[in-house]
């Protein structure tokens, strides 16, 4: 719980007739997670000879895919089934006259939407000249005349119509008022000049179709061939999906069975190879071992497994090994850098800390239900978000603290239980209690107290936080791990000094503080260097950062209590209180969120920043086991 689980690492010896059967067998079970393996003597592995050939298979099933896909949408059709390479290999070669049927299909939907775009691009074009609407623009283009349509600025074409008239050469141009488009008429063999003219002026050409007559008779072609366009393509389409629902369950199967293959084949590259053997390592969960050498012995003499010795040189992957309770706060540790295989897991320590510091801060028993209440409900809006559910089961178990936290502060909503009580009653008309059922620890009442109570939580926490990182260091740098130790030297001999020196604890206290004090500093110095000298000052700005509980839950109080002395619904209050009722409740809801927020923000940073420090280094590699299933 405390530590990764334990890994074994393991060493194979195959010989090369024996390697697809067992790569098979070790991808099934799921178990090794193999690495790249480098000897002297011995070549870098290479795909199997299979590889090529299941990838060109892969590329043809996913060009099928990706044709019947698109022709189905969203719906699901049939049953993915996984095959034996051999057999996937085989089915998948059959389905040769479908491929060509459907890339038939599909190069004849392409060309058909390419002409519909086309049509519809010349159309667009027609429309622009419909106001000439007498015009049969296939007669207007003869060996002498010529014509330009385009669109200008209507401010422009009187001034260009000037400059034709000047030009000569029986040049016209022809527009409309309300119209862009206008239509110039001019004897080809004053064309450069008129271009230039027609450049200088803003004109704009507009590409009209082939064969153009009328603008309305053109527009009506059109349509009328797109319209036929249109239904073909709707045919076409409408086979693709018959094909697609029938066969598409079948090309999944048939994807993912070669997947498999391609993998088992792909791994390989990892191993070392001779003529007649290849080696292959990988770590495995200590659990799984005797599952590895059972895959092995089915092998006979074929096979030779090792468990191989590892020490503090090699990093083997991690593995959290927490209960299924846990799993929000795993999320956090795996975010947040996961601790290598040789280091303390801080997940259970998260799973205490984070909901104890979220409830201090909060501390209102309704603001804990509220928040509970929130927290399940985006739990069911976000339930495929693997982010927000974690998020939210964590959010829900912060919850609980907080209604027992408001409890002890007896804090309802900024008041008290007896002051609630009397609050209901003034509304109903009941008297609910005479007297108060107890006395809580009022927050702002006993600031200093509070104050002082979450200095000696950082405290504490802080120093379990350097007692794990004495035992990750133990069995690697003792030095080190007694330097851990120090740094709790230098908060037991703060504390003692400074409770002398408040006169809390005899004058003895402040000497065996200081003592404490200088030896630590110097086991520090020799543990951590120069480094860790610079650092003691910090190490006060760490425990004072823990007061930040007390100062923001105080905040949040204080508002609460504003909220209600202002804003409170009163009988008496008459219509003015039914105004007052939804102002409250979302100002308490914001108040209530604001401190949520605050107490997940903080109660994060003083957990994964403050905290995790102390001891953790983290980088683990993670186990990534070759499997065929899952690996979420």
């Amino acid at each position: 719980m405390f530590r990764p689980k334990k890994m074994r690492k393991v060493r194979l010896i195959v010989l090369k007739s024996t390697v697809e059967p067992l790569v098979k067998d070790l991808h099934l079970a799921g178990i090794i997670d193999i690495r790249k393996t480098k000897y002297s003597g011995l070549e870098e592995g290479r795909p199997l000879a299979s590889f090529d050939e299941v990838s060109g298979e892969l590329l043809k099933l996913r060009a099928l895919l990706a044709m019947m896909e698109p022709a189905l949408g969203k719906k699901e059709h049939g049953e993915t089934a996984i095959m034996d390479g051999p057999k996937a290999m085989a089915e998948s070669r059959a389905l040769g006259p479908l491929e060509e049927k459907l890339r038939a299909i599909n190069q004849e939907a392409a060309l058909l939407g390419e002409r519909s775009k086309a049509l519809e691009n010349e159309a667009l074009a027609v429309e622009k000249i419909l106001h000439f609407k007498s015009v049969d623009f296939g007669k207007l283009d003869t060996r002498v005349v010529g014509y330009k349509v385009g669109e200008m600025k209507p401010e422009s074409i009187q001034a260009l119509n000037e400059k034709l008239d000047k030009a000569g050469g029986h040049s016209t141009l022809v527009s409309e008022a309300g119209h862009n488009a206008v239509l110039a008429v001019f004897e080809k063999k004053n064309l450069q000049a008129v271009e230039v003219l027609l450049f200088e002026s803003g004109f704009n050409d507009i590409e009209l179709p082939r064969g153009i007559t009328t603008p309305m008779d053109t527009i009506n072609r059109i349509n009328d061939e797109n319209e036929k366009l249109k239904v073909r393509l709707k045919e076409i389409n409408s086979e693709m999906a018959k094909h697609a629902s029938v066969e598409i369950g079948k090309v999944r199967g048939l994807v993912r069975s070669l997947e498999l293959e391609a993998e088992r084949a792909e791994v390989a590259s990892r191993f070392s190879s001779s003529k007649c053997l290849y080696v292959l390592e990988g770590w495995a969960i200590e659990s799984d071992l005797p599952k590895v050498q059972e895959i092995a012995r089915k092998y006979g003499n074929n096979v030779f497994m090792e468990d191989v010795k590892f020490g503090h040189d090699e990093m083997p992957p991690t593995v959290l090994d927490n209960p299924k309770i846990a799993g929000p706060l795993e999320f956090i540790t795996k975010s947040y850098s996961p601790p290598n295989y040789f280091e303390l897991d801080p997940t259970m320590m998260y799973f205490i800390g984070f909901p104890l510091i979220y409830g201090l801060i909060v501390g209102d028993v309704l603001y804990g239900l509220l928040s509970f209440l929130i927290a399940m409900w985006l739990m069911k809006k976000f339930e495929k978000s693997y982010v927000m559910r974690n998020v939210c089961t964590l959010w829900m178990y912060a919850a609980v603290p907080t209604v027992l936290f408001g409890l002890v502060f007896d804090e309802w909503g900024g008041m008290s239980h007896f002051a609630l009580l009397q609050y209901i009653g003034k509304w109903t008309g009941i008297t609910l209690a005479n007297a108060p059922l107890y006395t809580g620890f009022h927050r702002i009442e006993e600031a200093l107290i509070l104050i002082a109570a979450t200095v000696l939580i950082g405290m504490l926490h802080l120093a379990i936080g350097f007692a794990m990182g004495a035992v990750n260091e133990w069995n690697h740098n003792r030095k080190h791990a007694f330097a851990k130790i120090a740094w709790i030297g230098m908060e037991v001999g703060g504390l003692l000094a400074l409770a002398s020196a408040i006169g809390m604890a005899p004058q003895i206290a402040l000497i065996a503080g200081l003592v404490i004090l200088v030896i630590s500093a110097i086991v520090i110095a020799v543990g951590e260097g120069i480094v860790g000298v610079i650092e003691i000052p910090g190490l006060l700005g760490n425990i004072l950062s823990y007061t930040r509980i007390a100062a923001i839950g105080i905040v949040g109080i204080v508002l609460a209590e504003l909220i209600n002395s202002a804003l409170m619904p009163l009988p008496e209050q008459g219509l003015l209180a039914i105004a007052f009722i939804p102002l409250f409740f979302i100002l308490h809801a914001v108040n209530c969120f604001i401190a949520m927020f605050e107490a997940l923000i903080q109660g994060g940073r003083l957990n994964i920043v403050e905290f995790k420090s102390k001891f953790l280094q983290g980088g683990g590699d993670i186990f990534m086991p070759f499997t065929a299933y899952s690996k979420s």
